[in-house]
């Protein structure tokens, strides 16, 4: 009769090691375990496994005091239910997560994808690779590719809608879009799949478009609770106010994008979202907020253009822009009620940038002029062939714009005082 166990304490212990080359006993117990036995008596656990007709063989660990035939066995049958549940057991353990040419896991095709589509060719390469390092590199990484089912999706997006108990529904649908259009590239190698599977897959329906305008005494609280909270969270608010751009344009303008002899802040083609370089004409009180700021960072106005560093940066990581944002816009919107006196309804900060426009055209900036201050490139002028000729930046029209909006900010701030201090 043959043996059916194969393996046993007592034969691995008796075992000869071989002249030459090395030899494999497999295991009764766990199908595809086997000890692998060479020339110098070293004795290895190897699991092989047939996926997607080639044959895979992993290794396991050393047999010794520390790994015997039970861990071996317990570590094998783990392995193998990572194969049912379409994981990749092909790498070893610790390994670097570095692409490898042709269809794997996804965080092997992901690398490709990576590097074809992604780096230099999309300006938000840096917040894409993010996202996938983040969410969905640890959850999805190591299964095969060609595995991942709809089921899979929605349950993987829905728990980043839901995790810990609170609603990220926002993130959850960049995850899914950055998972879908992965696979939209990935499809036409991956022959064993025959759908985008984040086709149908569940995710959180967009939501409705926010119109959020802050009134002219909450413009005014908002100031006044920025100046108090000063650097840097409170200039990074007074920067939005004054030049309606967005939080991240502000939060990560290097030095040199500010010219205080022209009066201007250029914010590159490579960080603005519609790709378009936008002038900025830096008002009087615009100019004295980055003034400070420059100062605070320990930075001479006049060695600007010498400095690529961000100016609100991290005192960690120079290379990095400032953290800590989240707690300290909580404690500037608590400063906005008590100046208020009471609890004002909710606004973020990309609220600020839509009060702004409208501020814009409530003191009589024409509507073109506002778009151009807020670099979109829409309407009728930007349209079509129009917009191919179209090359006026309104540089001067929108200096005039955002001096304006600067005094109406401090005729504001001067009619609507502090709440608190009125009690005083």
């Amino acid at each position: 009769m043959a043996n059916k166990v194969g393996l046993t304490d007592a034969r691995i212990a008796g075992l000869k090691a071989p002249a030459s080359g090395q030899i494999e006993v497999a295991d009764g117990i766990v199908t595809g375990l086997r000890l692998r036995m060479g020339a110098s008596g070293t004795k290895t656990y190897i699991l092989r496994k047939r996926v997607q007709g080639k044959w895979l063989n992993v290794t396991i660990g050393r047999h010794g005091p520390n790994f015997t035939l039970a861990h071996a066995r317990r570590k094998a049958r783990d392995l193998l239910v990572d194969v049912e549940q379409g994981k990749s057991i092909a790498r070893k353990p610790g390994a670097k997560k570095k692409g490898s040419k042709g269809v794997g896991t996804v965080a092997e095709l992901y690398e490709t994808y990576l590097a074809q589509q992604i780096v230099g060719k999309k300006r938000s390469a840096n917040e894409f690779d993010r996202v996938f390092r983040k969410y969905i590199e640890p959850e999805l990484g190591d299964r095969l590719a060609d595995s991942i089912t709809r089921s899979d999706v929605s349950r993987f997006v829905e728990k980043i809608a839901f995790e810990r108990g609170k609603e990220t529904l926002t993130m959850a649908r960049i995850v899914y879009r950055h998972l879908s259009t992965f696979y939209s590239w990935a499809l036409t190698r991956l022959e064993h799949l025959p759908a985008n599977p984040c086709r149908d897959a569940w995710r959180p329906k967009r939501s409705e478009p926010r119109d959020r305008v802050l009134s002219d005494r909450e413009v005014a609280a908002l100031w006044q609770a920025a100046v108090e909270d000063g650097y840097p969270f409170g200039h990074l608010v007074q920067m939005l106010i004054l030049t309606a751009q967005r939080r991240g344009e502000v939060l990560d303008a290097t030095c040199d994008e500010f010219d205080f002899k022209g009066k201007v802040w250029t914010v590159p083609g490579d960080r603005a979202k519609n790709g378009k370089a936008n002038v900025v004409p830096l008002s009087a009180q615009a100019l004295e907020v980055v003034t400070d700021i420059f100062a605070a960072a320990g930075i001479a106005p006049e060695d600007a253009h010498r400095q690529s560093q961000i100016l609100l940066a991290s005192k960690v990581t120079s290379t990095n822009s400032v953290s800590g944002l989240s707690k300290a816009w909580k404690r500037i919107r608590a400063s906005v009620d008590e100046k208020l006196g009471y609890e004002a309804a909710h606004f973020t900060m990309h609220d600020i940038r839509r009060t702004v426009a409208t501020g814009l055209q409530r003191i009589g900036i024409p509507l073109v002029v506002s778009e151009a201050v807020l670099n979109h490139q829409s309407g009728s002028a930007m349209a079509g062939v129009a917009g191919v000729y179209h090359r006026h930046q309104y540089t001067n029209e929108k200096r005039e714009a955002l001096a304006l909006w600067g005094r109406e900010v401090l005729l504001l701030v001067a009619k609507y005082p502090p709440q608190d201090s009125q009690e005083e």
